[in-house]
């Protein structure tokens, strides 16, 4: 009985140790906004399984990112591509040398995430949003006025945006109950 759990035990270890392709967590850059809407990865590697490095560059505020691809390293200009996927799954849209984190690809209002580590004024960091109509347009400062200028289509969604949002932070919040984006859920039942 002993024998056989300890071999069930190791059977089960020896199972989940072999990466399977849909669980590696690879990293590398989108060429542009196709490529991040097929989650077509250029450069794409793992980092645990092969010889693959993503360096941001960000600490010498570079114009470029390196990659480390198959012991050769290739500079690649920040202006050159759409953005980027880091191992643990985070993807980031460059906008204007800007790294700004993609919170949710796959609504159509797309939010933006940008921390300033150290603002010019004040020592607190400060969190910056920003938005796009889907992957393709181009990404704005989430404010009011932006939003409702981006999706002027709808009447019902600007009437909404009006009556439930006083301040521009509370744009960003996220509705826990039909996990999506508050403006995004506003903007999917203004259209129905």
């Amino acid at each position: 009985m002993c024998m056989q759990r300890v071999v069930s035990i190791i059977i089960f270890i020896a199972i989940f140790n072999f990466p399977v392709k849909g669980q590696i967590d690879s990293t590398g850059i989108y060429k542009n906004a196709d490529d991040f809407v097929a989650k077509k990865l250029t450069f794409g590697g793992n980092r645990k399984m092969d010889r693959h490095r993503l360096l941001l560059n960000n600490f010498f505020n570079r114009p470029f990112i390196t990659i480390r691809h198959n012991d050769t390293a290739y500079n690649i200009s920040r202006n050159e591509i759409y953005g980027y996927r880091l191992q643990n799954g985070a993807e980031y849209r460059i906008v204007n040398r800007h790294d700004l984190r993609i919170l949710n690809a796959t609504e159509y209002i797309i939010i933006y995430r940008r921390d300033v580590t150290h603002p010019p004024s004040g020592k607190t960091n400060v969190t910056n949003y920003y938005f796009s109509i889907g992957p393709y347009s181009s990404v704005q400062k989430l404010t009011i006025k932006n939003l409702k200028k981006a999706t002027s289509s709808s009447q019902l969604f600007l009437e909404e945006i009006d009556g439930l949002f006083k301040y521009n932070t509370e744009l960003a919040t996220y509705d826990k109950q039909h996990n999506m984006y508050v403006i995004n859920w506003i903007y999917r039942k203004s259209m129905e």
